[in-house]
């Protein structure tokens, strides 16, 4: 026993203790002790930090490379469209044939007066909706319009059938119509014809002149007061 203790000297202690330490307890220590900014990225082993490690919103945009998130790296149905800045993305950004064409104007009339009377020069029709365009240089437009409605043949096998006609003017001038008709005396199915539809280009426009929408309807005393009518135009942009 007394040949054991005397091995047991202080040098023998100190260096077993500082040795304990510098594999276990001082790197603990160490770690501890860092200072800031004292880790720096040659100090970390290539892919140890995982996500986990990031606390969450840590990663702001101005961390990030130039171009460092490609499309490959965006998840799936990840950009929705209150993602896209409002005015971001034209025409020209998406693939041909994506847009058959734009919509600029749309007009349209519950209830068509005129249909029942034949009155000379027509009956003006008071439009809501948007009246009017400005045409843009490069592109073309095509006039779309829609009479629907229920026409009832006054004489019923008489000769003069029921017939109405709207025209739509762009600027005063007839580009298109559509019209109704019905006649009793006819052969079914062809005698009736609630829905009446034209469609025609504008014609080339002078770019940045504003373009205006009427209407006239043209009707006939073959047409009963059952008769009545909508309408509904639309101004389609192309190219």
């Amino acid at each position: 026993m007394k040949q054991l203790r005397s091995t047991f000297t202080y040098a023998n202690v100190v260096a077993t203790i500082a040795l304990f330490l510098a594999v276990s307890g001082g790197v603990v220590y160490a770690a501890s002790t860092l200072g800031k900014n004292s880790v720096k990225s040659k100090n970390i082993a290539a892919k140890a930090i995982k996500a986990r490690n990031l606390a969450s919103n840590a990663v702001k945009a101005k961390s990030l490379a130039a171009n460092a998130v490609t499309t490959a790296k965006v998840k799936n149905e990840a950009i929705t469209g209150g993602k896209v800045k409002k005015a971001t993305i034209g025409r020209t950004d998406l693939a041909a044939g994506t847009l058959a064409g734009l919509q600029v104007a749309e007009v349209g009339a519950a209830s068509v007066p005129g249909l029942t009377t034949r009155v000379p020069g027509g009956t003006p029709v008071p439009l809501s909706g948007t009246t009017t365009f400005t045409p843009v240089a490069g592109k073309s437009y095509e006039l779309l319009t829609e009479l629907r409605g229920t026409p009832t043949d006054a004489d019923g096998a008489g000769e003069e059938p029921c017939n109405g006609f709207v025209s739509v003017l762009v600027n005063g001038v007839p580009v298109t119509g559509a019209g109704i008709w019905a006649d009793t005396s006819g052969t079914p199915p062809f005698n009736y014809e609630p829905v009446g539809s034209g469609s025609t280009a504008i014609g080339l426009q002078t770019a940045g002149q504003v373009q205006t929408l009427s209407a006239i309807a043209f009707g006939s005393t073959g047409c009963s007061a059952a008769t009545t009518g909508s309408l509904r135009a639309v101004v389609i942009e192309l190219g």
